[in-house]
């Protein structure tokens, strides 16, 4: 079978021919950590073990799973997106206001939820690509622009949200939470796009070597700010989401989004230089950030020491991706 150049590109970037288990170490390492850190909680704590915590946890890492979608593919497409918090925030408030304010059906609130958030990629898209402005730059830009955004929607918590969001939070089918089955469904999804349309691939050959992507006719912008709208969508997703949990329009909802989303796609084996990794990986790593935000509260270990960790994995990461670009 004969590889067109944007395949043959894609597949380099993703690892050397070697066996298996070189070219997916990284995704076997994190889900054995997110194994042993499991027995070792509930060794501590035998509640914690329980069937029902573990789906609790899969309901907790939502939020953050959604976002991670998002930043995993621009990521692969070579930028970055730091927007994805407020981009949450400014939808989730939004959202509770327009409730709170009309007489709207919230299906339909909840779609201009997550068309605002398509509308906010799509522009970061297009500034980045059309304008060649450092995509780093400008989602900072943009988070900075949804923050006063953000406070001229409210600036303190909004009235308590219709009984519907309750029930997205709440709904179960047996144990297992329907929120926890949507979010599987999304990440099989986005592992289909990514693994088995010409779209994926594109992606991951234009975070590979844009100019080679561009040669063998790929259009590289179109592609790319795609990634942006996409990762617009998830985080305005996730913010909807957020707010069916809490119940209001928190103005705080959000915060820190972009920070943890690329910690969990780094560890996940996500190359921070693009073009390579698996989604599979950041799926676990989402996992691992959610079960360790949740031991280290157990264990009443400090907020900031947290930050410290994370902040530490995200530099090791680009170190060890930095080398290896190098080799």
């Amino acid at each position: 079978m004969t590889l067109t150049l944007a395949e043959r590109v894609a597949r380099t970037r993703l690892g050397p021919p070697s066996s298996w288990l070189r070219r997916n170490g990284a995704v076997v390492f994190v889900y054995l950590l997110v194994v042993v850190l499991y027995a070792v909680a509930a060794s501590i704590s035998p509640a914690f073990g329980r069937p029902e915590n573990l789906a609790e946890i899969l309901r907790q890492s939502i939020a953050l799973g959604v976002v991670t979608i998002g930043q995993v593919y621009v990521l692969l497409g070579g930028g970055i997106d730091m927007s994805v918090g407020m981009t949450a925030r400014v939808v989730g408030l939004g959202v509770a206001v327009t409730m709170g304010a009309t007489t709207i059906p919230p299906i339909l609130v909840i779609v201009l939820g997550l068309a605002v958030g398509a509308a906010i990629g799509l522009l970061n898209g297009v500034l980045i690509t059309r304008i060649g402005a450092t995509p780093f730059i400008v989602t900072l830009g943009m988070l900075g622009v949804l923050s006063g955004v953000a406070l001229a929607i409210t600036d303190g918590p909004t009235d308590v949200v219709p009984d519907f969001f309750f029930t997205m939070y709440d709904a179960a089918i047996g144990p297992v939470p329907i929120a926890v089955l949507v979010f599987l469904l999304i990440w099989a999804a986005a592992w289909f796009v990514l693994n088995r349309t010409t779209y994926g691939r594109n992606v991951y050959a234009v975070g590979g070597s844009a100019d080679v992507a561009r040669l063998s006719a790929i259009n590289v912008h179109r592609t790319r700010t795609l990634t942006y709208v996409i990762s617009g969508v998830c985080a305005a997703a996730a913010g909807i989401f957020l707010l069916s949990r809490s119940g209001v329009g928190d103005p705080g909802l959000g915060q820190g989004l972009e920070f943890s989303s690329i910690v969990a796609a780094a560890i996940g084996g996500i190359s921070l230089y693009g073009g390579r990794g698996s989604i599979v990986g950041a799926f676990g790593a989402v996992l691992l950030v959610t079960m360790s935000s949740n031991i280290f509260d157990f264990l009443h270990v400090n907020g900031y020491f947290q930050q410290l960790v994370l902040g530490a994995i995200v530099l090791v990461g680009v170190s060890v991706y930095r080398t290896r670009g190098r080799q």
